[in-house]
């Protein structure tokens, strides 16, 4: 897999993953805590209205409005009952549906107290500790504000539609599972119900906290709002899915697209002196090589000629070896380039430089001498096939001058 082409598959993985990953189904406006008042709280409304405030800006009327038949009186509040106070339910790190509310730290206060009497077990030590960076044992006494994380529920459409709000219920000691339907005025049919939205819960534990259908301020029962007035969240989920989906797809499409296009504009372009050299001295370290999609043969540093064994020199070694290729050394220009005088690993050699412009041609003249096996030994053909040695001949004198 191509780099680049692995990035954008990872890219559409990880977008499937963020959004499964997602546990809260949605929110909703309002959900219900369930507080039991202990015995000698001495609790009022006005306290539980600043100690459980919120974006919904509740005050005293509007706790006696969810409690109507349990609190007659705002400055009064029985002991040893369960009162109902709404808060916002929304989404918390994508892991669960809840609210965090602020409490200003008192003297004495410690995770256990502000847990199990100041938020009457609707939040746990664990999630203080969690959602705050003061050590269990050391919280400030003065000026510190501690996160207070409540859980909640928006309901489950795949158990019922009928139940839109819900309450956070601690259960106490005593509770069990019938206690607990007829406690939120259900009858005993609905226990089903209530295990389906808590499942794998045992309501006689006696401790943690369970999701329950709760009444609004008309004393009712709201169902989950319809479909009509909003999109689902399987909706949206697959909505965005799919966006998200469509745009990577079609970057991957643009990217395939271009790349195979430059690939085979690469194929028939040699490539450029310039991608072997680098930006110190203006030497490369690479053998220049020229790329040619039907060439199977060995690597010789140009593709598509064959040579059993070679020696490859870089390019460094060359320009070093000519000067860099200086006017000096230049003794001659041959077809498709010039030649230049160099001294090579000990050795004098001639050095001939290529015309971009005539790479095939080049090529050409390359496989013809590569086959040359030794400096001074040219095959020369008469009537038969024989050696003639040539000292420090060349084959043009051979051909073309009164060398014999």
């Amino acid at each position: 897999m191509k780099p680049k082409l692995g990035f954008l598959v990872f890219v559409l993985v990880a977008v499937f993953c963020s959004i499964a990953e997602s546990k809260c189904s949605r929110e909703c406006d309002v959900a219900l805590a369930s507080y039991y008042v202990w015995q000698n709280s001495n609790l009022t409304t006005t306290i539980l209205a600043e100690r459980f405030q919120s974006t919904l800006n509740i005050d005293p009327e509007t706790i006696v409005s969810y409690n109507k038949e349990k609190i007659a009186n705002k400055d009064s509040i029985q002991q040893n009952i369960s009162v109902n106070i709404p808060f916002p339910c929304k989404c918390i790190d994508g892991e669960f549906l809840g609210y965090m509310f602020d409490y200003t730290v008192q003297s004495g206060d410690t995770y256990n107290k502000l847990a199990q009497q100041l938020y009457a077990n609707l939040t746990t030590t664990e999630l203080l500790q969690k959602y705050n960076s003061y050590n269990a044992n050391n919280i400030p006494d003065t000026n510190t504000n501690l996160n207070v994380t409540v859980t909640c529920s928006c309901g489950d459409s795949s158990v019922s539609k009928d139940f839109g709000l819900f309450v956070t219920y601690p259960l106490r000691p005593n509770d069990n599972l019938e206690s607990v339907a007829v406690g939120a005025g259900l009858n005993s049919s609905y226990t089903t119900l209530l295990q389906n939205y808590n499942p794998g819960v045992n309501f006689s534990q006696g401790s943690g906290v369970v999701y329950i259908p709760g009444k609004d301020q008309n004393d009712t029962y709201p169902p989950m709002p319809s479909s009509s007035t909003g999109l689902a969240g399987g909706v949206i989920a697959g909505i965005a899915i799919g966006g998200v989906a469509g745009v990577v797809l079609f970057a991957a499409y643009i990217y395939l697209r271009c790349y195979r296009k430059k690939k085979v504009v690469e194929a028939r372009l040699p490539l450029a002196a310039s991608e072997y050299l680098s930006a110190q001295n203006g030497h490369g370290h690479g053998n220049p090589s020229y790329k040619d999609e039907e060439s199977t043969g060995p690597a010789s540093g140009l593709a598509g000629i064959t040579v059993d064994k070679s020696v490859e020199f870089s390019y460094e070694e060359l320009a070093t070896a000519t000067d860099d290729f200086s006017l000096a050394n230049k003794i001659g220009e041959g077809g498709f380039g010039a030649v230049y005088y160099a001294e090579l690993r000990g050795e004098k050699a001639a050095i001939k430089k290529m015309d971009m412009l005539a790479s095939r041609e080049f090529l050409a003249e390359l496989n013809v001498l590569t086959r040359v096996h030794h400096l001074n030994l040219v095959m020369y053909h008469l009537s038969q096939e024989h050696y003639i040695y040539c000292l420090k001949a060349c084959l043009d004198d051979m051909l073309f001058s009164n060398f014999w």
